[in-house]
């Protein structure tokens, strides 16, 4: 029996993979959110299963009452309809393929910070070799204690690399219970959020959004950070005040700044923060890579085959964990 797949707002390095990995008894339909309305609400009630892109219309989910399962190809949800998701009584899950490039993307943002390489490589286009090198300005990432907030998937990558690779000492705050196992494997402890924001050398945010996380991380516990410690951000731009952070970025009340996420994106061209030297902005990219790409597909067909033999897919945020 032919199953029918529907890959909605595709990403355009995902098409010619998807196909070529689709199984053979699947007829899969990839359909742009240009295309006419009565098209998408049509595919979507005739699917079996949906993929589904950024900023699919929730009328389009409300369509879809033959679906199994929706695979959302992203990881952070707070823009997915969940009560009707919800209702629509099938399980929906989202991607935690990109915790490796994430982590790895953040560390490479600490890094950049330490070394000060922003500032160094327009000098060296204007050919000033290493004028007035102030030592004492670079650091090393190696025994640097690095606070993480947020202990999830790409929390926990964050702190295996640094803890391992740098021989840091690795502190994490989580609002959820955390397995004591799972801390020791990554060599971490957990602490309050003041004790963290006061110790660390390094913060680092991977925290999703969700309307009790936004501006987790505000006036006062900015204000308890070291000069000298930077903050990197890979989680949502919301949770931290960015006006705030700015400020302090400026008067030098903390180190720097490494910023994946914004609190508006894509970030206005005329924000302070891409004019500021103690910052690194980058445009919400930590979780893009080849191989990222390669394991979310793989994963697209693996959850369907698991929920097509009656399993439970991996990544389910919907109270229905299981199709009926």
């Amino acid at each position: 029996m032919t199953v029918k797949v529907l890959y909605l707002n595709p990403l355009p390095d995902y098409v010619e993979g998807m196909r070529a990995a689709a199984p053979d008894d699947v007829e899969l339909t990839i359909l742009p959110l240009d295309a006419d309305r009565s098209i998408l609400l049509d595919a979507a009630a005739e699917a079996d299963f949906i993929v589904s892109g950024i900023e699919v219309p929730e009328e389009v989910f409300r369509a879809a009452k033959r679906a199994k399962f929706i695979q959302y190809l992203s990881s952070g949800y707070g823009q997915l309809p969940k009560t009707t998701l919800d209702e629509l009584g099938v399980p929906v899950a989202q991607m935690k393929t990109h915790s490796i490039s994430v982590a790895e993307h953040a560390v490479t943002l600490m890094l950049t910070l330490l070394r000060r390489i922003p500032t160094t490589m327009p000098l060296m286009h204007e050919r000033k070799w290493r004028p007035d090198l102030d030592e004492t300005s670079y650091a090393e990432l190696y025994q640097k204690t690095v606070g993480i907030v947020g202990f999830g998937n790409i929390g926990r990558w964050v702190g295996k690399i640094v803890r391992h690779g740098f021989d840091a000492d690795v502190v994490y705050y989580d609002h959820a219970e955390i397995p004591l196992t799972v801390a020791e494997l990554v060599g971490a402890r957990p602490v309050e959020l003041d004790e963290l924001m006061r110790t660390a050398d390094i913060v680092c945010v991977n925290v999703p959004y969700s309307p009790e996380a936004r501006g987790l991380i505000g006036a006062d516990e900015l204000a308890l950070m070291k000069p000298s410690a930077l903050i990197i951000n890979v989680g949502r731009g919301e949770i931290i005040d960015e006006a705030v952070l700015t400020e302090c970025l400026r008067e030098g009340r903390i180190g720097g700044a490494g910023l994946d996420v914004f609190e508006h994106e894509p970030l206005d061209p005329a924000s302070e923060l891409l004019r500021l030297d103690n910052v690194v902005c980058t445009p919400h990219m930590a979780g893009v890579g080849w191989e990222n790409v390669q394991r979310r597909i793989a994963t697209v067909w693996q959850n369907i085959d698991t929920v097509r033999r009656g399993g439970t897919p991996r990544g389910v945020i919907t109270d229905v964990k299981r199709a009926p």
